[in-house]
């Protein structure tokens, strides 16, 4: 009988208060011990964590009597008190046993010559070399490492190479408070954390007015305390092994644990209002990448800027100066982008060459050609001017970021999730063209939702609006022209023509609306690229478009297999492209869990879409697998098209972030194919991956992770 209560059930709500009660208390003891731990050490700064490690990033190469390693050492202008490096022993060492150790200048002067006995072995068996010498900035050393004796020793060495991996010690570095200073701020984050965890426990205990103890299983805001006091514990340590040789690396570090306390209070008191949490977080990672990657490290950067710069002076196409050789005449110091000292000087030109970026609109450089032009009337700083534009991009795609997650009806955690992927902030944050296409495409996907969904008709303005930005996706990259197809989303309901004595007219209304917000984009997409590829020209030999498309056209079952063969060769190196791997000019490789972990949020993410149902119908679903589909091939076709050689058996030059543009939809197809509705209350435990802000908090905790893998690039690679 309904409301019936037996003594057995009483027992068990009994015990399950218990085990709550038992929970609760092993939790608060845990965080009253983390709080005052807190004030003592809480990572190791050892400045030569980087030889402790154990990972793929190093092995021994062992080394017997009469043979040698070597590696090359880059000066940066300061002084070298002294170097370390890492032994490891094989079987049993005479304790009179010897290392040399000795370097020559880029002169071939020897100037560093030690003899370091073996015992006593120092602490790890990391042993210092006196240096005691000004290493030239950029100036290449050769450091070389041989046995004294007749023994047998291991070496640590960088990765699978015979590069003996060395961490040299400079006088400021020695003496540096960056370290002591960084952890300190981990400590007051840390006991800040543990103090928040313990008051939302408490005041939560105290002021739920049912079932008080449910509330930290339940609590909204006790699950993002928690884990900011864990993120912070689990990153430093990390950041100190990877980072300790860089005082900008740790000083990111603690900017960053700093965002992520801010991130606990802000989940805590405004969890609710997931927009500007979710603006403040793409701000805060932006700024950080823009300021770690070294000017000209991103993809094809150096290309875009000289692009850009074209741009901003009116020269809407680029000049052809050979068969093989595109781009325009700009002033010589322009090639200094990484150069504090280099200043424009618009007498002294050159011919600079931009022959993959010579055919992009300018709608793709908006933001950094009015970057440039503002940064041109305060200084004539190449360095300057460069970061405006990149700062200028970010801005402007930030914008446009935040208007998508703003009208976007479903699907907002989606779209947070791939503009925080770490690919996605590399092109928003560089001079590139992808930062403003990625921004542009994510709005009209947003704005065509919100208007597939609108109970009311589509106004003159709206059909406008939709026409003008998805002439601008099309423009940006013809590729990407296939998003148009979410226009049929729009129900014909939607069009202007209500009533009765409009009913005969509604087909031809629908048609003609639809012929404006097709034919326009796809009209002005095609002059822009005959426009601006006038001067286009071949990558390569035997790299033809026209000869490739031929060979596509009469050669279908071969281009079938080609494609099968390219995903299954490179699918994998595509996805880690895509998401957080292969950064930089794909020389910088992160952790393989953050490749893993990013793909598990994508599809959480979309699994957790509440979709309406004009979202999820048969049509809807056929609309977003064929714009996934057409959209894949449509890219490798256009790279295999103009980066390949006419017939190639794989494509070749294919990166993961072309994707990045249209997983939006690939993620609405996999929502669309789970059919949860608006209404569904069924909504098991996906639910709390974002209401927890727990999906915030693992893209946060992944970008940090990669500026530390960006910085450990940085340090090994001068």
């Amino acid at each position: 009988m309904a409301g019936y209560t037996t003594n057995k059930t009483v027992n068990v709500q009994n015990n399950n208060n218990i085990f709550r009660y038992i929970a609760a208390g092993i939790i608060f003891l845990l965080l009253v011990l983390i709080w005052p731990l807190s004030l003592f050490q809480t990572t190791d700064s050892d400045i030569n964590n980087r030889l402790l490690k154990e990972d793929d990033s190093y092995t021994y190469y062992y080394l017997s009597s009469g043979e040698y390693i070597t590696t090359v050492l880059k000066g940066d202008g300061s002084y070298i008190d002294n170097g370390a490096v890492r032994l490891r022993f094989q079987g049993q060492v005479s304790q009179d046993a010897c290392m040399h150790y000795y370097m020559y200048d880029p002169e071939g002067n020897m100037v560093v010559d030690q003899h370091i006995d073996l015992f006593e072995r120092p602490e790890n068996d990391v042993y210092q070399i006196p240096f005691g010498i000004v290493m030239d900035k950029g100036a290449g050393y050769q450091f070389i490492i041989a046995p004294d004796n007749d023994f047998t020793v291991g070496v640590y060495c960088l990765g699978e190479s015979t590069e003996p991996a060395v961490v040299m010690h400079s006088s400021d570095q020695i003496s540096s408070t960056t370290p002591v200073a960084v952890s300190g701020i981990f400590k007051l984050c840390i006991w800040i954390c543990g103090l928040l965890c313990i008051g939302v426990l408490i005041g939560s205990a105290v002021f739920e007015s049912k079932d008080k103890i449910s509330c930290l299983f339940n609590n909204k805001t006790f699950i993002p305390a928690i884990l900011s006091l864990l993120s912070i514990i689990v990153y430093g340590q990390y950041l100190f092994d990877h980072n300790i040789e860089s005082g900008e690396g740790l000083i990111k570090g603690a900017f960053f644990v700093v965002i992520i306390t801010i991130l606990a209070f802000m989940c805590i008191f405004a969890g609710r209002f997931k927009l500007p949490i979710y603006g403040f977080l793409i701000l805060a990672v932006g700024s950080i990448y823009i300021l770690t990657f070294p000017a000209g490290s991103i993809p094809d950067e150096v290309n875009h800027f000289y692009r850009a710069f074209s741009l901003a002076f009116g020269n809407l196409q680029s000049v052809k100066f050979s068969d093989t050789s595109v781009g325009a005449v700009l002033p010589t110091a322009i090639q200094s982008l990484s150069d504090p000292e280099a200043v424009f000087d618009f007498a002294d030109t050159a011919q600079i060459d931009f022959n993959n970026t010579s055919l992009y609109a300018p709608v793709c450089y908006i933001p950094q050609i009015i970057g440039i032009r503002i940064a041109l009337l305060f200084t004539g700083n190449v360095h300057s001017v460069f970061m405006t534009a990149r700062w200028a991009g970010f801005i402007g795609a930030f914008i446009l970021y935040m208007l998508a997650l703003y009208i976007i009806p479903a699907g907002r955690e989606l779209l947070f999730a791939v503009m925080m992927l770490p690919m996605t902030i590399q092109e928003m944050t560089g001079v590139t063209s992808d930062g403003m296409t990625n921004a542009i495409a994510f709005l009209f996907i947003a704005l065509v939702l919100k208007k597939a969904v609108s109970d009311n008709s589509l106004s003159n303005k709206d059909i406008a609006l939709v026409t003008i930005i998805g002439t601008l996706v099309g423009m940006c990259k013809i590729v990407y022209i296939v998003l148009l197809i979410l226009l049929l989303l729009i129900p014909v309901s939607n069009t202007s023509g209500e009533g009765n004595d409009y009913r005969s007219k509604k087909s031809d209304n629908s048609r003609f609306t639809y012929g404006i917000m097709f034919g326009i984009p796809v009209i002005m997409c095609l002059v822009s690229n005959v426009f601006f590829g006038q001067n286009l020209v071949s990558n390569g030999e035997n790299m033809e478009a026209g000869a490739q498309i031929k060979y596509v056209l009469t050669h279908i079952p071969a281009t079938i297999m080609t494609v099968i063969r390219s995903t299954i060769e490179y699918g994998m190196q595509w996805i880690g492209e895509m998401t957080g791997d292969y950064l930089g000019q794909l020389n910088i490789r992160t952790l393989p869990v953050v490749t893993l972990v990013l793909v598990i949020v994508l599809i959480v993410s979309s699994k957790n879409i509440r979709l309406p149902e004009k979202l999820r119908s048969v049509k809807a679903i056929w609309i977003y697998g064929f714009i996934s589909v057409f959209g894949f091939l449509l890219i490798l076709g256009s790279i295999y098209a103009t980066w390949n050689t006419v017939g190639d058996f794989l494509i070749r030059g294919i990166q993961g972030r072309y994707f990045l543009t249209i997983l939006p939809v690939f993620g609405l197809f996999i929502a669309a194919l789970s059919s949860k509705g608006v209404n569904d209350d069924n909504d098991g435990q996906l639910s709390y991956f974002y209401d927890y802000h727990i999906g915030s908090y693992i893209l946060l905790v992944i970008n940090m992770l990669v500026i530390v893998d960006v910085y450990t690039y940085i340090i090994m690679n001068g």
